[in-house]
């Protein structure tokens, strides 16, 4: 595929987490191969590849065939955004999983000892979490490190956000993000083989965890999580914090075409 500017570091010119209409982006697939171009930017399709909501994802063995298809002809990574707590990942059939570029896998929702899943965009804790919001964070570490470990995955998208109740508790990240978690996540990480993404969306992860990430040979992605116009392939705060915490073109993670 083409390599956008040419020449000189894939930093900021590799937006490996874009999405289309083909699931709940705003662009058409060939709106968003154009406006990466014009931004100089490579990117990889990695539309929601999930049986959660079929409204609005990927759904079906049918649905993923028709859109890996769609991909094939266009000058992209194919990918998808696979989510920890949906069955889909397991059923499809290896031939499938295998015509992927590379995959990525996000927590969109987490497991809780009942079975049951917790929100990471719960905007207030429901009971018995209320009491009990440091538990909830560990249990949802426990679920990250789970997906990096046991999903056929390359990359872990905006994986430390937290729900936003816990930051109306408390702002500091590092609250949150003790030490001691951090090091179990970038353990499984390492022990995954999965690559972080710096999350141009999100904005995260943070210095500390990044910094961990690459003392620990852990790679790299940027991504823009981009739905719309203004967020395609752009990656101007993804860019600058890869460049801060010292990442480079070695510990980037740059996917192998199939095709």
């Amino acid at each position: 595929m083409s390599a956008g500017n040419g020449g000189g570091s894939l930093v900021g010119r590799q937006d490996l987490h874009c999405h289309t209409d083909m699931s709940d982006g705003h662009l058409s697939l060939e709106r968003v191969v154009e406006v990466a171009r014009e931004r100089g930017v490579q990117v990889g399709i990695a539309d929601h590849v999930s049986s959660r909501n079929p409204d609005f994802m990927v759904a079906s063995l049918d649905e993923v065939q028709r859109y890996l298809d769609a991909l094939e002809g266009a000058d992209v990574f194919r990918s998808g955004e696979f989510c920890w707590c949906d069955t889909l990942w397991r059923d499809l059939p290896d031939e499938v999983m295998d015509r992927f570029d590379y995959r990525i896998g996000s927590n969109h929702g987490f497991w809780l000892p009942d079975g049951s899943t917790a929100s990471p965009w719960w905007e207030s804790l429901p009971e018995p979490w209320r009491a009990q919001p440091q538990r909830l964070m560990d249990i949802m570490v426990a679920n990250l490190c789970d997906m990096v470990r046991t999903m056929p995955i390359h990359i872990a998208a905006h994986s430390t956000f937290m729900p936003p109740a816990f930051g109306a508790l408390e702002r500091d990240v590092h609250a949150w993000w003790t030490e001691e978690r951090e090091d179990r996540y970038v353990d499984a990480l390492r022990e995954g083989g999965v690559a972080l993404e710096i999350s141009n969306r999100y904005r995260l992860p943070h210095d500390r965890l990044l910094r961990k990430a690459k003392d620990a040979g852990v790679r790299f992605s940027l991504g823009s999580d981009g739905h719309a116009l203004k967020q395609v392939a752009a990656l101007d705060w993804a860019a600058e914090t890869a460049r801060r915490i010292g990442i480079t073109d070695a510990e980037l993670f740059v996917p192998e075409p199939r095709r």
